[in-house]
């Protein structure tokens, strides 16, 4: 522990131990003090040691509050779960212009930007991606999925008839495009703005501003020619309304939210794209090297809390009684509470904050310890799930439940569900069904009341059915009829496919 780093969050808040100025000129100057009464000795030095913890409590809070850190820390992993990328696609009237040239082809604003986005999509696998409509405001049409072929037909249908509404907002289009991912993702988030800058309503500032403040960064595409066109539909209306591409608007939205600006004019604007969406994967894999002193205030809240609980009860009890006290106090405090669910308890609460890097620390620093070592690994068999490291979460479910086998029975219950049910969901989501069949029969041989591992069974073993319906008959697995009817054996079965299912436990595991 280094302490010469001591570093604050908010130093400013220690201007406040200005406070024990007038204190300490109570206390020792002369003449400060006329009256002071008479009381007993024993007294006395009660009020003396209560006043000191009270100010001590004082102390310690203005220590807490302003954020107190030190230490050689940590490695930051920065490890996140890849890349979510929404498009947001202008599909105003002037988008309709054919002015976006590339080399000796001539396309409309929007066939070109279509074209980028559907480069960069195929070219980025693992992401995540969603589509966003805008023309007087955003519309959400493809919300956040890895099915690619979705997006890539949804992209090959876009018209500029495919919103309605008049003039251009980009700042709805934006904040739709927000919304589109999901907060508890800790997914790098990407706008892809694709447009000509053009806007005649809201003001784009606004959303910038906001993707700024949440980390959101957003890319430009800037389609169409500086010198411009009319747009087809008001020629006639107008006498010709000449669109330009608006460069320093898109331009300001990508610097100011750390993305990049593309001209849709070059040959190679849709390799940038790709190129930048792939450098923002890579920048999502753990990275040594960068250390983070740890927070401290923790310590300090409970050690204010001991002080004023101090400086309250010193007036009640005898000094000899208080020293017997703080002894056995700190006894229980040092002796009671295994470091190993301490280090729980903090991991979970990591994770619970999205904190996976730190929170994958603390739960291996738990599997030091014998009672903590079987939750620790399904602890980090959960986190790894959320990182998208699927393989390491199930070598991590399959240690907790090789740990939980050399343990009674009856101990461990839910612990003992909860790794063959995830393990059921990850086999589930590669399209081993067959896998998840079996992780969710082991799921229910723990227990058997569970209706949601139950429901997750009988569509394992439909999809298994669908499967095997297109396989060649040499390549179906010898297996399949073994994991279909064993259920089908058991008196249960009935119960289990009824359409009234009695109310289930709480439960906040993974389902579909």
């Amino acid at each position: 522990m280094n302490f010469n780093l001591i570093k604050f969050d908010n130093p400013y808040v220690l201007a406040a131990f200005f406070i024990f100025i007038p204190v300490i000129l109570f206390d020792f100057l002369p003449g400060m003090r006329k009256n002071k009464p008479e009381m007993p000795a024993d007294l006395q030095k009660k009020l003396v040691f209560s006043v000191f913890f009270f100010r001590l409590f004082a102390a310690l809070s203005i220590i807490a509050l302003s954020g107190p850190r030190w230490g050689t820390g940590y490695a930051v992993s920065e490890y996140r779960r890849g890349l979510d990328t929404v498009f947001a696609i202008d599909v105003s009237r002037s988008m309709d212009i054919r002015d976006a040239q590339t080399g000796s082809a001539i396309q409309s604003r929007l066939e070109r930007g279509l074209f980028i986005a559907k480069e960069s999509a195929v070219s980025v696998p693992g992401a995540r991606f969603a589509a966003v409509l805008g023309r007087s405001r955003g519309y959400l049409s493809i919300p956040l999925t890895y099915d690619n072929e979705t997006l890539f037909n949804f992209l090959e249908s876009v018209e500029i008839s495919s919103v309605t509404g008049r003039s251009t907002n980009l700042e709805s289009l934006v904040e739709t495009a927000i919304t589109a991912f999901q907060n508890a993702s800790p997914a790098k988030k990407v706008i892809v703005l694709i447009s000509d800058g053009e806007s005649h309503s809201g003001v784009l500032r606004n959303a910038v501003n906001r993707c700024a403040e949440e980390g959101i960064i957003i890319t430009t595409i800037a389609v169409g020619s500086d010198e411009g066109m009319s747009v087809p539909d008001l020629v006639n209306e107008r006498g010709g309304v000449i669109s330009r591409r608006n460069v320093p608007v898109m331009r300001m939205a990508a610097e100011r939210t750390a993305g990049i600006y593309i001209d849709a004019s070059r040959e190679d604007s849709a390799g940038l794209l790709s190129s930048h969406l792939l450098s923002l994967v890579q920048e999502t894999k753990a990275v040594n090297g960068r250390t983070e002193s740890k927070q401290r205030h923790t310590l300090f809240i409970i050690l204010a809390i001991i002080s004023y609980a101090l400086s309250k009860f010193i007036p009640r009890l005898s000094l000899k009684g208080f020293l017997r006290g703080s002894l056995i106090l700190g006894a229980l405090i040092f002796t009671s509470c295994p470091d190993g669910k301490l280090l729980l308890m903090e991991a979970n609460y990591l994770f619970s904050h999205g904190r996976y890097d730190d929170a994958v620390i603390r739960y291996q620093k738990a599997l030091q310890f014998e009672d903590s070592a079987p939750y620790a690994e399904y602890g980090l068999g959960l986190t790894f799930y959320f990182l998208d490291e699927t393989e390491a979460a199930l070598n991590r479910y399959d240690n907790s439940k090789r740990i939980t086998q050399t343990l009674p029975e009856n101990e461990h219950r839910e612990l003992r569900y909860r790794n063959f049910y995830n393990t059921g969901i990850i086999y589930f989501e590669k399209d081993d069904f067959i896998s998840a069949a079996r992780a969710f029969k082991e799921a229910l041989r723990i227990n058997p009341e569970r209706i949601d591992a139950k429901r997750n069974l009988e569509i394992c073993l439909k999809s298994i059915l669908t499967d095997t319906g297109r396989m060649k008959p040499e390549e179906r697995r010898s297996d399949t009829r073994e994991i279909l009817f064993d259920y089908i054996k058991q008196h249960e079965q009935q119960y289990w496919k009824s359409a009234e299912w009695a109310d289930e436990e709480q439960f906040a595991g993974n389902d579909y």
